[in-house]
């Protein structure tokens, strides 16, 4: 994992650009390639400002860009919300997961956030799946990103071996957070 860069462009439009990933992921229709150019910009920029947000997510053994990971700013709330999108045929194979306990364990360690949340689609069942599992708990129902939507939060564990710092599963990483 790696904070965008301008050349990520084409990877990026590919999941942006693709129904069946972005029919439960806001804005809950593909991007354009305006719309997407305009979301990398930001993206590069909240980075360069603030130290973290999204991360470009590369399968190690394929080097291939499978989705993206991070932080923003959940909508009017003042929150700062955990959120990833990944291709379809990255689903269910663990990559949502382990890239989210990266960010969590980036946030609370060496970015000093205290609270992350993460909002999701009724119906987006991978998505509710990993933020159970990543140990975030159900707060409510809310309306967020122009649908209803469910909200779950997650507060920096007490000692950094919090079960929060234990992921579910056998292998070493297959994701680090670099720096560009």
């Amino acid at each position: 994992m790696r904070p965008f860069v301008e050349s990520d462009f084409d990877d990026l439009f590919r999941l942006y650009s693709d129904p069946e990933v972005m029919d439960l992921v806001p804005p809950f229709r593909p991007l354009t390639m305006e719309e997407t150019a305009l979301s990398l910009e930001k993206m590069i920029g909240i980075f360069a400002k603030s130290g973290y947000g999204d991360f470009v997510v590369i399968e190690r053994k394929e080097k291939r860009v499978i989705g993206k990971c991070g932080l923003q700013q959940l909508e009017n709330s003042g929150r700062t919300e955990l959120q990833f999108t990944f291709t379809h045929n990255a689903l269910a194979k663990g990559y949502a997961l382990e890239a989210s306990m990266e960010v969590l364990r980036s946030a609370f360690n060496d970015w000093g956030l205290e609270k992350i949340v993460a909002v999701a689609h009724m119906n987006n069942r991978h998505t509710l799946q990993v933020i159970e599992r990543i140990g975030m708990h159900y707060e409510q129902y809310c309306r967020f990103y122009n649908s209803e939507m469910v909200l779950y939060s997650l507060e920096k564990p007490k000692d950094s071996t919090d079960s929060i710092f234990e992921p579910n599963y056998q292998n070493s990483p297959r994701f680090t957070l670099h720096e560009v």
